[in-house]
């Protein structure tokens, strides 16, 4: 009798033996380390669905949508409604991930050792990437001074409720579900409410201080409020701004035609400006310079708010895109000085940074910025390019300040799909982990090159904004 035997491959796991390269077990410890580092990226709306994906898919997800009233009478009979969604389509375009190489000579450590070494700092970048692309959708709201509230670098004790409630008012106008509203602040915002004592007085809350306790806010006026490092913000100091002066004071509400200016620098337009007491988002639609000055400049929206005669204006220095870049484009942009300028800053990881003018002119939010060069930075935003940049185009950092999120859950999704399983006839071993509809890949393979075990731990997502009613941008 012939006796076919079939062998398969088994890896040992013991408590001090990183022979625990067991993928599962990598997944399930990644997962739940992912959700703890997680902050707006568990508060929106999610779409997972175990069907094996690739990067580039698009996949449908839906819009929530509204039911009509209608009135009986007796003897009337019931008109049904269908329960409607809208569809939204979401492209796979967000592929997040982390790789380290596990050397021989740490093949004695515990699982537990290489979670504290090598994973936990892994999924903790990825939770970072996560959160940033989700949060760099900011700039979809902010159409507009009706999608945003307050003003940048503004924001402080004395006018942080007021703020809150103004952002209320706007989701309570834009009827918005009461239930699932959250505000999520950058480090330096929620430092200005707290220090209002309406924010920390326990009494005052209702919740007795354990939010606090708890390293969240707790409930604040209608909100599930919480501090997220990885909200947009950008601080002066990592700008490069031109200061001048405006020539007229301003009334709420005022035209935004043309307005005589004082400015020892060649204004470009697309390039973010700012002017003191009304201190929105604002950019140069148009410009009259004359000997490298600017003595007049049109804004692309009229005053929120009332400026003073002689009121600062600061205009964000445009740089300048190294290469071409064709639309879909989803790797690093490279920037750099636009023409001669000693004194360039480059655009920094939480800054709005948009391209082109006019009809043209697309946001992106920085999620990453690093050195590649002399005066050269690559930067990563939140989503593939829109349009193709050519090589010199400008690019126009945005201003200083933060842009705190108020939202309703149904406001943004974040769509997650499983990655395909590598062929393991390739000598990997990998896994898929699922947990809060949220997949991981965990992929192993021993690099003779490198000497060690090399890990790679990926998630494939989209991003979307699926209702610019459901949110508003509390500016501080």
């Amino acid at each position: 009798m012939n006796l076919l035997y079939v062998t398969r491959a088994r890896i040992a796991c013991f408590d001090n033996d990183n022979s625990a390269f067991i993928p599962e077990l990598w997944a399930n410890e990644g997962l739940a380390i992912l959700q703890e580092n997680m902050v707006i990226a568990n508060l929106v709306h999610r779409d997972f669905e175990n069907e094996i994906r690739q990067f580039g898919d698009v996949v449908n997800t839906r819009r929530p949508g509204t039911f009509q009233i209608r009135r009986k009478q007796d003897g009337d009979v019931l008109s049904s409604q269908d329960a409607s969604a809208t569809n939204v389509q979401v492209p796979l375009d967000q592929w997040f991930y982390t790789n380290f190489t596990i050397k021989d000579g740490e093949a004695s450590k515990s699982f537990q050792d290489l979670v504290d070494i090598y994973l936990r700092p892994g999924m903790m970048t990825i939770a970072r990437s996560v959160d940033r692309a989700v949060l760099g959708r900011v700039h979809g709201f902010l159409a507009g001074p009706t999608g945003r509230v307050g003003r940048l670098a503004n924001l402080g004790a004395a006018n942080s409720k007021d703020y809150v409630l103004e952002a209320r008012e706007k989701l309570n106008v834009n009827k918005a579900p009461l239930e699932g509203r959250n505000l999520v602040l950058a480090p330096v915002s929620e430092t200005a409410l707290l220090k209002n004592e309406l924010f920390i007085a326990a009494q005052q809350r209702g919740d007795f201080g354990t939010a606090l306790e708890s390293a969240t806010l707790g409930r604040i006026l209608g909100f599930d409020t919480y501090m997220d490092q990885n909200v947009n913000s950008a601080t002066l100091a990592n700008c490069e701004v031109v200061a001048g002066t405006v020539t007229d004071a301003l009334a709420s509400g005022g035209a935004a035609a043309s307005q005589a200016v004082a400015l020892a620098y060649a204004a470009n337009v697309g390039e973010f400006a700012t002017v003191a007491g009304n201190d929105q988002p604002t950019f140069i639609t148009a410009a009259t310079s004359a000997a490298g000055a600017t003595t007049a400049v049109t804004l692309n929206e009229a005053n929120k708010y009332a400026t003073a005669a002689g009121a600062t204006l600061s205009v964000y220095k445009a740089c300048s895109a190294i290469g071409a870049y064709a639309a879909g484009w989803g790797s690093g942009v490279v920037v750099g000085p636009n023409g001669t300028d000693p004194g360039w800053v480059a655009p920094s990881i939480g800054q709005l940074v948009a391209f082109g003018t006019g009809g043209g002119r697309v946001n992106y939010t920085v999620i990453e910025s690093y050195s590649s060069g002399t005066n050269q930075q690559t930067i990563i935003l939140d989503r593939p390019l829109v349009n193709a940049i050519n090589n010199a185009d400008l690019a126009f950092p945005g201003p200083a300040g933060a842009m705190n999120m108020a939202f309703h859950r149904n406001a943004l999704a974040l769509v997650t799909r499983p990655l395909a399983i590598p062929n393991n006839a390739m000598g990997v071993l990998a896994h898929v982990g699922v947990y809060n509809d949220i997949a991981m890949r965990v992929s192993m393979q021993y690099s003779i090159a490198n000497g060690g075990t090399m890990v790679n731990l990926d998630i494939l997502a989209g991003v979307a904004i699926l209702d610019t009613n459901l949110a508003v941008v509390l500016q501080g």
